[in-house]
């Protein structure tokens, strides 16, 4: 009952300001920018809690259960690292060309730069391979407002999408922006309040001791601490498990640096001063949450053991971090972080969508109706809806590489921009490059070599463009 009580809560506060920023409201510009008027903490929150989606509790803070605190080590230094190098690398330079330009979105810029084809390119490649990555958000919302609740699995997905729908319709940025404030608080200090909590519950500094001294499923305690020795099954008999976990971990943090969805924040700073701000507020909230959240579960063996068989929650290691909230943690104060990990899905899925609608409006359509904006954004909500009803395995195979397929296409060309005089060829080829080697990876190659479909997307993407600036420019 404490559990319904506290989301009950939280879901109220989403509508009231989402009906709040609605009437704040004072056009286009508020619409898709918030005015451009966002303070440090604003931003560095939005930036943040947007990041950050329910698979940084469960995924990001489960993983460590199976591969140990190689992952936790490798995930946390490249969270930091491109946090530090967004916000010094990107953020000023793009917010001086969205004001020079006028642009409220990243394929507008685009097509301020490159031309028509590139920004269409861009526009429609956020709008397909959000939408697959907005199912897999979906799907873990629902599985886990499944097990909070005791409701169905359709009526977790139906309660997620339709309390984002409606607040980020209705409110534009701006309740998207002051919603992620509190979205972020509370993912924030439930990820510091679980890593405490877990720490107290084992005794302290010496639960390392006992970890290394415990027994896991591929033998001493101190594989966990070791690099290169633990990992999914198929990987560590292939013998690939650093490439593995140092692709998987590089593919996950770089989307900080070109990620429309999270740049798109530097536009709306109200000036440079924020964006200085934020250059130290961003990655210092990142790199606490991610140690804490990061380092859960390699504990999981001094726990899990002890009330129900381990193997489940190595083929599963979403289930590892809910399992230790439940454990460690008193009945309220779980409630909070159960509450945590959804906002932690909402404030994801909430940009995600709005990226969408603002860029499929302005950028495909060329209109610059909020209200068209506004039904566009209940369309992109409802698609990826139904698909994560039961989503057959071509969808699952596309969920699997959108994040690859977004942080490949735009980091080349965002770079160029910004720091040269690029063709429009050599952009748009890139752009092409990154997205049939990033797709081609992950059907043909990713479980053979075990390299994350980012990586030689990059690689595809920067040589198409050194090629056509040498040779075709």
């Amino acid at each position: 009952m404490i559990i319904q009580t506290v989301f009950a809560i939280y879901i109220i506060l989403m509508l009231l300001i989402g009906i709040l920023e609605y009437r704040r409201s004072g056009g286009l510009l508020d619409y898709y920018l918030a005015g451009k008027r966002l303070s440090a903490t604003l931003v560095s929150f939005s930036f943040f809690a947007t990041y950050f989606s329910t698979s940084a509790f469960l995924g990001g803070g489960g993983f460590g259960f199976l591969a140990g605190f190689q992952w936790s080590a490798f995930l946390t230094f490249f969270h930091i690292l491109f946090a530090i190098m967004a916000w010094m690398l990107i953020a000023p330079r793009l917010k001086r060309v969205a004001d020079e330009t006028g642009a409220l979105t990243i394929p507008e810029m685009f097509g301020e730069r490159f031309g028509r084809e590139v920004r269409l390119i861009s526009s429609l490649v956020i709008v397909f391979f959000f939408a697959f990555y907005m199912v897999s958000i979906y799907k873990g919302a629902g599985n886990l407002l499944q097990v909070m609740m005791s409701i169905s699995y359709r009526e977790g997905l139906l309660i997620t999408a339709v309390i984002v729908m409606l607040y980020t319709a209705i409110g534009g940025f701006r309740a998207v922006v002051y919603t992620d404030l509190i979205q972020g608080v509370l993912t924030f200090f439930g990820g510091v309040l679980l890593f405490t909590a877990l720490l107290y519950y084992l005794g302290g500094l010496q639960a390392f001791e006992q970890l290394a001294n415990t027994k896991i499923f591929a033998g001493s305690g101190e594989l966990l601490f070791e690099i290169g020795k633990l990992g999914p099954p198929p990987v560590m008999k292939a013998g690939l498990v650093v490439p593995f976990i140092l692709s998987l971990t590089f593919a996950i943090s770089i989307a900080q640096l070109s990620s429309p969805q999270l740049i798109i924040r530097f536009v709306a700073a109200r000036d440079e001063r924020v964006i200085r701000r934020g250059m130290l507020l961003t990655p210092l909230i990142i790199g606490i949450f991610a140690i804490c959240v990061f380092s859960i579960g390699p504990f999981g063996w001094l726990i899990i053991p002890k009330y129900d068989d381990p193997i489940k929650y190595l083929k599963d290691v979403d289930l590892v971090v809910p399992f230790i909230a439940m454990k460690v943690l008193p009945e309220g104060i779980n409630a909070l972080l159960l509450t945590a990990i959804i906002a932690a899905a909402m404030s994801t899925i909430n940009s995600l969508l709005h990226m969408m609608a603002t860029s499929f409006a302005r950028d495909v359509l060329r209109s610059e109706s909020v209200g068209l904006t506004r039904a566009l954004v209940v369309v992109f909500a409802a698609i990826p809806l139904a698909v994560a009803v039961n989503p057959p395995d071509v969808i699952v195979a596309i969920v699997g590489v959108s994040f690859s397929v977004i942080t490949s296409v735009f980091l080349i060309p965002l770079l160029a921009m910004l720091y040269g005089d690029p063709s429009k060829k050599s952009v748009l080829a890139s752009m092409i490059a990154a997205l049939i080697v990033s797709v081609a990876w992950y059907m043909l190659y990713y479980r053979v070599y075990w390299i994350y479909p980012v990586v030689p997307g990059l690689i595809a993407s920067a040589t198409v463009f050194a090629m056509f600036e040498k040779f075709f420019k």
